[in-house]
């Protein structure tokens, strides 16, 4: 199974040659190229939704998820999946918040955005497993520890079932929040390790990692890869995407 967690980079008229009208294009034939079996984006505004949505579908793919917004419209945290190798089970988003369930809702000290986790859960050939996409803030530490816990409850909800939680999580390596998931109590394996600037400012910068992929039931023997594609200056997104090559683990008999 091949991964990929894609911040995608919202339709922003500023980025000028980077803007998602000249990347639309780029980012379908890469994908259409990498052929990715499960691709988890952030950043997605609604328009862009649609149409990745539809061009999506033509490459055999579903996509599903919401808005963040009380209207489940703004930006949305889907999930694609290839749709003859993997069978929804079901689809929950959730708000990262003291009131999970409430749309639009949003812990008091945070940016003005509301923060969601995308819960897909799939069916494959090998069993059902969940995936766990998310987009932590910006601004507020508090609200990415909280965000996080959030999530790893949700996580330890299925303690059975394999589990892939993906996104950007707008932290560091040796931040708190991410070392809650790097914890040996969760389960989970960070497949990302060591990958280095994932958030690049469309070539101009190179702070550490903030997009991450961990799992757990899940095996690897390749290092992850970064999709750092340039086009004449033309970004797949101001975040390189990255991919993980996985295989569920095999319960001894």
């Amino acid at each position: 199974m091949k991964f990929v967690t894609f911040n995608i980079r919202m339709d922003n008229k500023a980025d000028g040659v980077n803007s998602f009208t000249n990347r639309k294009g780029f980012i379908l034939d890469k994908l259409e190229n990498e052929r990715p079996d499960i691709i988890a984006f952030q950043e997605m505004r609604p328009e862009m939704h649609v149409w990745m949505r539809r061009h999506l579908n033509v490459l055999g793919y579903t996509l599903l998820g919401c808005g963040r917004g009380a209207d489940l419209e703004d930006e949305h945290n889907p999930v694609a999946f290839l749709s003859d190798k993997y069978e929804p089970v079901s689809l929950n988003v959730s708000w990262l918040s003291d009131t999970p369930d409430v749309p639009g809702s949003r812990f008091e000290d945070q940016s003005s955005c509301p923060r969601i986790v995308t819960h897909l859960k799939l069916k494959g050939d090998f069993g059902v497993f969940n995936v766990f996409n998310t987009h932590l803030d910006h601004v507020a530490q508090y609200a990415r520890i909280k965000g996080a816990e959030l999530v790893l409850r949700q996580i330890s909800a299925e303690p059975t079932l394999p589990v892939i939680v993906s996104g950007d999580f707008n932290a560091y390596p040796d931040s708190e929040e991410v070392r809650l998931f790097d914890d040996p109590s969760t389960g989970l394996t960070e497949l990302t390790k060591g990958i280095g600037t994932t958030w690049h400012d469309w070539g101009r910068k190179l702070p550490p990692q903030i997009d991450y992929i961990f799992t757990r039931g899940f095996k690897t023997d390749k290092p992850a890869v970064k999709w750092e594609d340039n086009l004449n200056g033309v970004y797949l997104s101001d975040h390189y995407p990255v991919s993980v090559e996985i295989e569920p683990c095999k319960e001894d008999k």
